[in-house]
């Protein structure tokens, strides 16, 4: 990603990509953040969210409206966002400048059109703390020619760096949202403020392969408490939009915790036709 790029996450324990020798790996391959059953929630937090339903979700953010509408996908969509008698109508510009013009730029929208990171020291320190984890996880991923003998050969390691490496390059948006500023309410509002202003973004360049990362330090939530916020407030509302497909939202924790948003994330190309070792020689 860019941050990596332009220094952040670049951990001065790497040693140049190198493992110091007898230094024992933070990260296993249980630590992966992609292919995440969504069942894995804490009681509380499945009491809190588990029981709503569409109209109660929709009902409830109901001035998010014109933003789930526009970015609904007409075939797929739940009815309750389908009930408009020019719903087959594409979106007019008026309607575009209204999601993302004056009137968002001067908070008059629930949404917010955010810059693609922070500027100041604290919140990009925030970032830099979770690149450090998230690169030493990819680093932490064993080369399959180094492991035991009976999984050479097998690429399960090299398939689950090529997993983890490509969802950190498409990661291009960078978001800090501190627990230790506000309530817990009051933050978990704009965790979903946050989040779905970055879906709409991403939603309206659709450009495949792209994402972003929301941080959040300082919180007293745990991880099962953001996973099936997640679950209950992004992913099955985007389920009830029609584009449930288009995306992939999980709770991590690598330093601090965080939410990636992934949009359109392509498939890995298979290279087994196009190239061999023999190329080589």
């Amino acid at each position: 990603s860019a941050l990596f790029a332009e220094g952040f996450g670049s951990s001065s324990n790497n040693n140049n990509g190198k493992k110091k020798k007898g230094k024992k790996p933070k990260y296993t391959i249980e630590d992966k953040s992609y292919g995440l059953s969504s069942s894995s929630t804490s009681p509380s937090a499945t009491d809190i969210f588990n029981n709503q339903t569409p109209e109660e979700f929709f009902t409830t953010y109901n001035e998010w409206m014109p933003l789930f509408q526009k970015y609904k996908q007409h075939s797929l969509a739940h009815s309750f966002l389908t009930n408009d008698d020019n719903d087959t109508q594409q979106p007019s510009s008026a309607e575009e400048d209204t999601l993302w013009g004056i009137s968002t730029l001067e908070n008059r929208n629930p949404w917010r059109l955010f810059p693609s990171k922070p500027e100041l020291p604290e919140p990009l320190s925030h970032i830099g703390t979770f690149l450090d984890e998230w690169q030493r996880s990819l680093l932490d991923i064993p080369i399959d020619t180094l492991t035991k003998e009976e999984d050479i050969g097998k690429g399960n390691n090299d398939l689950h760096f090529l997993e983890e490496g490509r969802r950190v390059i498409a990661v291009t948006r960078f978001h800090v949202l501190d627990g230790g500023d506000t309530g817990e309410e009051e933050w978990e509002m704009e965790l979903f403020r946050t989040c779905w202003s970055e879906m709409g973004k991403l939603m309206s360049e659709d450009l495949e392969d792209t994402g972003s990362l929301v941080v959040l330090p300082n919180t007293s939530l745990s991880l099962e408490y953001v996973q099936q916020f997640v679950q209950a407030k992004l992913v099955q509302p985007a389920v009830w939009m029609g584009r449930g497909g288009d995306w992939e939202i999980v709770a991590m924790e690598r330093g601090n915790l965080g939410v990636r948003l992934l949009y359109k994330l392509s498939a890995i190309p298979d290279l087994s036709e196009k190239y061999s070792p023999e190329d080589d020689e």
